[in-house]
């Protein structure tokens, strides 16, 4: 009688066991990733402007400032543009900007407004195309 109460409890014991170990790997599910939108959405702060052939980095620029990004949708967001002149505070680029269709393109993103693509997002980078009032083309980098 004895051994049939401690087999009882050992019985009991490795049934508990099983159901407890099965139950853990069910509440293990993977988080959803996040859309693209999400993924890119936050402030970028200016790092470096690029026209012919020349690099120059922030800190060696008369330029300063962000590039805020907003998820709209999964597929577009909203990007406020806000580089302005250190030395007289003249807006150089200053834009708010909504419904911007955004796509995977291997690893790079391209932000596309109005058919035309206007930047990329590599990493933590955003290049922005521009041009100048003397009609140089730039691309402005900021870094998250």
């Amino acid at each position: 009688m004895k051994n049939a109460f401690n087999f009882k409890h050992i019985f009991t014991l490795l049934i508990l066991l099983l159901v407890a170990s099965a139950c853990h790997e069910d509440d293990e599910t993977p988080a959803p990733a996040a859309d693209l939108a999400t993924s890119v959405s936050g402030r970028y702060v200016f790092s470096e402007l690029s026209f012919q052939g020349k690099t120059v980095p922030a800190i060696e620029s008369d330029l300063e400032g962000d590039i805020r990004i907003k998820k709209n949708t999964a597929n577009t967001i909203d990007v406020s543009l806000d580089i302005t002149s250190k030395s007289s505070g003249a807006d150089f680029m200053v834009y708010d900007v909504t419904d911007i269709d955004i796509s995977d393109e291997s690893g790079t993103i391209d932000l596309v407004y109005e058919g035309e693509r206007v930047a990329q997002i590599k990493g933590k980078k955003i290049i922005v195309n521009g041009t100048d009032e003397a009609g140089v083309d730039f691309k402005l980098t900021a870094t998250r």
